[in-house]
């Protein structure tokens, strides 16, 4: 066996079934043997769209996404996925070439120290030799399953990939078990804390293992606690009921969130990761940190101590509700809803509460949202009603557009049966809507809207706040739906919100591939903000 083939084996051994990237001519053995070894590789157009894709993949599957790229742009081209899942906490293995050791040292074409780039922010760095293929996969593996989640990157010659490897019986062992640290005492103070709070708020981060929303879901439930949540982990808990207060951290009616959060009496930082937060009232205000991990950087609050959610959570589910609290939020739960509805779109234009109303009206409650970034992303972040774990996917920690596109790829081969919806802007779409191509190629339909407004309109409109002259933030109109009839998927575009609804139900029933392009005026989003 060869060292690429090694690599495919201890991937496989790992329970690795899809990986993704881009090829290049140093990578080949080791796609080929990926294939011997019935790991897909499944190619996209870009370097960036693949690594984001396999990151939601693999959280998904609840494993590490792997992206494998050529040396040089290829390598070069994965920074933006790999930083953003090491902010978004999303397990992710990139292997690239590299030019192998012995060229000469005079020998500099794509030759960049990727080493150097990527070992800040990723866990394992390291190269595949021969002689330590039967760990090194293994161990990058691991520690990208480490909580916080995180990025490990390796390379491999081309020289490397096909000489012998002696190699061992690859394993994936899973995160380290984390020791408890006083959970029942924990869970005695958090009760004590709420039973003379009028107005406690928990809030619910992106630090939350996944494995515990059950539990963490029926405490919520079952203390009937106003809860508020952070974009990565929407569908924690149901937004449509009614201790539900908000989204926080950044997205639409930010200002009435963060009034929120000043005006309760307790706040409890369930998994809360400031990475999402673009303002510092995670600094200011005084909050009961309940984290099992470290953040996202590896950094801790002040005073913030780790406790293993899984027993804590035990502990308060044993435990009956301190006392009730009723609705302490209410008038920031009606003035949050009354920014939706009684608004008219500009002329020929549809209002931006009538397209989540539409959208979520007509779609299953499961419905995989993902989003790009921009001024959609503020809307669906605060205002699209997620109801199930892991269902609703942005960039956050890095905000880089070209995300949900990418996203809605790795969501729906990861969730074949579950229909999956990316909201996008015009200007975002315009970067990669070559994915729609790929989407079709690989088996992977998914729902596409295009909130057209032929700007940058969240940039515009800080331009505007900040007075300063309107200059350079407007482009041509992007026909959508030639680039999506381009692609081999069928396109509308309308500014009516039944036939919006009516269009999207179909596609979802249907299974099939659907791009909406939506007239929206970029000013109305100043009434949500």
């Amino acid at each position: 066996m060869n060292t690429a083939g090694a690599v495919a084996k201890a991937l496989a051994g790992a329970g690795i079934q899809k990986t993704f990237g881009l090829p290049g001519g140093e990578v080949l053995v080791l796609i080929d043997e990926l294939r011997k070894a019935g790991v897909d590789f499944v190619l996209m157009r870009h370097e960036a769209n693949a690594g984001i894709a396999a990151s939601v993949y693999g959280k998904l599957k609840s494993q590490p996404g792997v992206v494998i790229a050529t040396l040089g742009p290829g390598a070069a081209n994965l920074l933006l996925p790999i930083s953003s899942a090491y902010l978004d906490q999303e397990p992710l293995l990139a292997i690239t070439a590299q030019l192998p050791d012995d060229f000469p040292a005079s020998h500099t074409h794509q030759l960049l120290p990727l080493h150097d780039i990527y070992q800040t922010i990723c866990r394992v760095v390291d190269k595949i030799t021969t002689e330590n293929v039967d760990d090194v996969v293994d161990r990058a593996l691991t520690a990208c399953m480490e909580r916080p989640f995180g990025v490990s990157y390796l390379t491999l010659s081309a020289r490397e990939a096909i000489k012998d490897a002696r190699p061992g019986d690859a394993r994936f062992e899973g995160p380290p078990t984390r020791p408890m640290a006083n959970p029942a005492a924990r869970a005695a103070d958090l009760r004590a804390r709420c039973a003379v709070a009028n107005k406690p708020l928990v809030l619910i981060g992106l630090g939350i293992d996944p494995v515990i929303a059950g539990p963490l879901r029926a405490w919520i439930d079952r203390w009937q606690l106003p809860v508020a949540v952070t974009p990565k982990v929407k569908g924690i808990v149901d937004e449509t009921q009614p201790n539900f207060v908000g989204v926080i951290s950044g997205m639409a009616a930010d200002g009435l969130m963060v009034e929120a959060l000043k005006a309760a009496d307790l706040l409890i930082g369930f998994g809360l990761d400031p990475v999402e937060i673009d303002k510092t009232w995670h600094a200011e205000l005084d909050i009961q940190w309940v984290l099992d991990a470290r953040n996202a950087t590896g950094a801790m609050p002040d005073h913030a101590q780790i406790v293993s959610h899984v027993p804590l959570l035990a502990a308060l589910n044993d435990a009956p509700a301190p006392k009730q609290w009723g609705r302490p939020f209410e008038d920031f739960q009606k003035r949050r809803a009354g920014l939706l509805v009684g608004t008219a779109g500009a002329p020929g234009t549809m209002w931006p509460g009538d397209i989540i109303g539409a959208l979520s009206g007509a779609l299953p409650a499961g419905t995989i949202v993902t989003t790009d970034v921009g001024s959609h992303k503020y809307l669906f972040g605060q205002f699209w009603p997620s109801r199930h774990p892991g269902t609703l996917w942005m960039s956050n920690g890095l905000s880089g557009m070209g995300y949900g596109l990418s996203a809605a790829i790795g969501a729906k081969l990861a969730r074949p049966d579950a229909t999956v919806l990316a909201a996008v802007g015009d200007g975002g779409f315009s970067m990669n809507a070559q994915e729609l191509e790929t989407a079709e190629r690989v088996g992977a339909p998914f729902i596409t809207v295009v909130l057209e407004d032929n700007s940058y309109s969240l940039i515009k409109l800080a331009q505007e706040n900040r007075q300063l002259e309107p200059y350079r933030m407007d482009f041509g109109p992007i026909d959508t739906v030639k680039i999506a009839d381009a692609c081999g998927v069928k396109a509308i575009r309308t500014s009516n919100p039944d036939e919006l609804a009516s269009a999207v139900a179909t596609a979802s029933k249907n299974g099939t591939s659907l791009v909406v392009g939506i007239p929206v005026h970029y000013a109305d989003y100043k009434k949500l903000f």
